[in-house]
């Protein structure tokens, strides 16, 4: 072999991938503080879309099938006892109970852990024609019944659920 033919060594040096380390590093610190808030919105978002599906499920099945709907709303001590929802100890969740009115067996079962509206179960009923029967869970007949969803940090806003007692579901963004 001939000094001019020798091949050079590709690789990196331990200088470049230190700083590539530190780069990527730097870059991880910045991002999970963000990716933490993401995850706490996408939760809000997730029992927001979640309730509002259940409450639309039980005014479509009223209107539907001429009977009336209710929703029954469990706070977290009550909730082990529900049927069909698992009992999880270390996550303090709502259950919600989509069933005929006048019992029998429950259409949609599910859980909302960022529920914060009051601290006892209280429910709804959409009637035949779509309109809600909230005396169960407003103060004032004419007040709608107000479902406010809470996220555990403090720096994302609630949101508030109103059904009106004309039926109709909003979102409404509460103010921090």
């Amino acid at each position: 072999m001939t000094a001019g033919n020798q091949k050079q060594q590709r690789g990196f040096t331990l200088i470049e991938l230190l700083i590539t380390l530190m780069i990527a590093a730097i870059i991880a610190i910045i991002a999970v503080p963000a990716f933490a808030g993401f995850l706490a919105r996408q939760q809000l978002a997730g029992d927001v879309n979640e309730l509002i599906s259940a409450l639309s499920f039980a005014r479509s099945e009223a209107i539907k099938q001429r009977q009336p709907m209710l929703v029954t709303f469990l706070p977290p001590d009550e909730c082990s006892a529900a049927e069909g929802v698992d009992g999880d100890s270390d996550q303090q969740q709502w259950c919600y109970r989509v069933e005929r009115d006048g019992g029998g067996e429950a259409m949609r079962v599910g859980q909302a852990a960022n529920i914060t509206t009051r601290d006892q179960a209280f429910s709804l009923t959409f009637q035949s024609l779509g309109d809600a029967d909230i005396g169960d869970c407003s103060a004032a007949a004419s007040a709608p019944c107000q479902i406010t969803l809470t996220p555990q940090r403090d720096d994302i806003a609630p949101v508030t659920l109103a059904v009106n007692i004309t039926g109709s579901i909003r979102r409404q963004e509460t103010a921090q």
